[in-house]
């Protein structure tokens, strides 16, 4: 005689839902027995339950010099060597029996990036309306020659900023950006243990690009409806970075670069109640789904974006500069609640129709190549996750992306 246990059970067999098996997915999730998207530099699953990703500490795959070569058609007289180790980055001291040390070849794909890091602005807005304010090269240079994780991360952003120049080289520079990017990801978790006024400014630096760096990435695939997870990805990182470097920030402020801070805050407080979201706001208030904290965590969000509306639409309308727009939609992600972030992750409709109007903001910067389709892709993503009644609510902010363009 069976048991009517737990484990049995005698109606007909639902079958298995076959699913594509990821052999290249990271170790945790693995372990967890979950399916790894296999995101750069951490996967998805990870970033989102706040876990170490082995991919963070594993040697990234990069093209060969002969595998470019034959794909890329490089320019004559341009040799692309493999990527180095991270060891390499460093100058070797000389061995203790006097004996020199071997001199590698020059990695001449790093030299370019180099290059470009010295010579070019990243066609970024700049960081300050006053003009003698502003973060020139020639000083995140210096202070990267003598900090691993933001030399790394700041030829990982050439790299990156040169496939949008050169689409023809466009696989191979991103190759590149990936790989040097998870080298700065390993070097910084591994060295970095307290911010002080040493590193204040490289810690800045680095959070500044691997901020932009990450916002760029999401537009790389073209599956508009996984888009929202890989946003989703990309607020929970930079909110990361910004928590690791919260501890020091008014020593950052005070720093020789502080004014990069300084214009930013000048955008965080920034909070409205006008005309433009008040619908929204009564749906959320009225919302059955969230309890008292969730509907004040959401409408809290939507004020953040409704005094920018309010610049652009309301009865004087004042045209904010592209930096005040542009830092204003780097800042968001940071201000706003982390149980927000968890309400996106659960497809809240309320979060989502929130995100809906960030994705305004995100449109009117698309000239900047960090964020191009952003916007667009942000608000379709959102579209395809909402139940269809609640898609006429995305009316507006789609006629107010148009009206503003």
């Amino acid at each position: 005689m069976v048991s009517q246990g737990l484990g049995s059970y005698d109606g007909p067999r639902v079958p298995r839902r076959s699913h594509r098996k990821s052999r290249a997915g990271c170790s945790e999730c693995k372990r967890r027995h979950i399916k790894c998207d296999e995101g750069r530099p951490t996967c998805g699953n990870c970033s989102i339950s706040s876990r170490h990703c082995s991919f963070i500490s594993s040697r990234p795959s990069l093209p060969t010099a002969h595998e470019a070569a034959a794909s890329l058609s490089p320019s004559p007289g341009l040799q692309f060597q493999p990527d180095a180790s991270p060891s390499s980055h460093q100058s070797s001291p000389f061995s203790p029996g006097g004996e020199s040390p071997s001199i590698q070849d020059a990695n001449m794909i790093q030299l370019e990036l180099f290059h470009h890091c010295v010579n070019s602005d990243f066609d970024l807005p700049s960081s300050s309306e006053s003009p003698e304010m502003t973060a020139n090269p020639a000083m995140i240079v210096e202070t990267a020659l003598s900090c691993p994780y933001l030399m790394n991360e700041l030829l990982a952003f050439a790299a990156l900023h040169l496939a949008h120049l050169d689409p023809t080289k466009a696989r191979f520079y991103k190759h590149h950006a990936v790989g040097l990017q998870t080298h700065a990801l390993s070097i910084f978790n591994r060295e970095m243990t307290k911010v002080n006024r040493e590193n204040c400014i490289a810690v800045l630096l680095f959070s500044w690009l691997m901020t932009l760096h990450t916002l760029h990435e999401t537009t790389d695939s073209a599956d508009t409806l996984g888009y929202l997870d890989r946003f989703a990805h990309y607020m929970k990182l930079h909110r990361g970075v910004r928590n690791i470097t919260a501890e020091a920030w008014q020593m950052m402020i005070e720093s020789d670069m502080g004014f990069l801070l300084r214009s930013n805050s000048k955008v965080i407080d920034y909070v409205d109640s006008g005309s433009h979201t008040a619908e929204l706001g009564g749906f959320i208030r009225d919302s059955e789904r969230l309890n008292a904290d969730e509907k004040s965590f959401c409408q809290d969000a939507l004020n953040r974006i409704q005094w920018y509306l309010s610049k652009v639409d309301g009865p004087e309308k004042q045209h904010p500069s592209h930096i005040t727009t542009f830092l204003s939609l780097i800042s968001w992600p940071v201000v706003i609640n982390v149980d927000f972030l968890r309400l996106v992750s659960e497809r809240s409709p309320e979060a989502l129709l929130v995100l809906s109007y960030y994705a305004i903001i995100l449109h009117l910067c698309r000239d900047v190549w960090v964020i191009g389709i952003s916007g667009q892709l942000l608000i379709q993503s959102v579209r395809l996750h909402l139940d269809d009644e609640l898609h006429q609510r995305l009316d507006w902010p789609e006629k107010m992306m148009d009206t503003l363009s």
